[in-house]
């Protein structure tokens, strides 16, 4: 295992949450791109998991650049991105499972792993988990980085020809449609111009948030340069 400095006495430990737990003061406090990033992160793919007193950030995708451009942003905070599941394994437990009978390793892809250390200023995040399903709080500031990690989490890009528009699932949100458009409205953006809503075969009821042409762009130019392994999210125009 692998030593990691810490920022407050210089010095490495090979666990260096271990070491946190026992001298809090060491602990460094989430920078605000880091708390706009978790915010963006539990609105979409991410987790929280409370194992102890403080809670932790997890996250498991097929994109590792994504991941490490993650971890990138923690720093001593994350813990590094691993391989979780290989593209082979993901097909033969869903062949072992009767999920899919043909299943073929090329159709999937290895899945990767990231988490961050506990931390204190995390546990915001315990009241966003109601009955085992994630509700939002009723303010949240969509800040440029926190629409940009949710979008990339939740977002796609409806493109027909020239007809670009973003669309988000909020499924979770589905019967708090008021909740998401004062969301973007006090955070000064476009609110969504319909919601989008069927329900599933689980009985359970998807929704997506769309937006028009004009109000997509404006989103697009608001959250700026894509982030990895995600340009396909946005139009080239929109890269830099």
């Amino acid at each position: 295992m692998s030593k990691e400095k810490c920022p407050a006495c210089n010095k490495t430990y090979k666990k260096l949450g271990s070491h946190w737990q026992f001298n809090p003061s060491h602990r460094p406090e989430l920078t605000d791109k880091q708390r706009e990033t978790a915010i963006g992160i539990i609105m979409g793919d991410g987790s929280i998991i409370s194992e102890s007193k403080n809670n932790r950030i997890t996250m498991n995708m097929v994109s590792e650049n994504y991941l490490k451009y993650v971890d990138s942003i923690f720093g001593c905070l994350g813990t590094g991105v691993s391989l979780k599941r290989t593209a082979k394994e993901s097909a033969k437990n869903s062949r072992k499972y009767n999920i899919n009978n043909n299943a073929k390793e090329e159709n999937y892809s290895d899945v990767y792993s990231w988490n961050t250390r506990a931390h204190p200023e995390l546990n915001i995040f315990t009241g966003w988990y109601k009955n085992n399903t994630k509700v939002w709080p009723n303010k949240i500031n969509l800040t440029p980085t926190t629409l940009k990690h949710w979008y990339c989490g939740d977002g796609h890009w409806s493109n027909s020809g020239t007809s670009n528009r973003i669309k988000i699932t909020t499924s979770n949100e589905a019967k708090n449609t008021d909740k998401i458009d004062s969301m973007f409205k006090n955070s000064g953006l476009p609110t969504p111009s319909n919601y989008s809503k069927y329900k599933k075969e689980s009985g359970s009821i998807n929704c997506d948030i769309c937006f028009t042409v004009d109000q997509s762009k404006e989103l697009w130019k608001y959250m700026g340069n894509p982030l990895p392994d995600f340009g396909y999210k946005w139009p080239r125009k929109y890269h830099c």
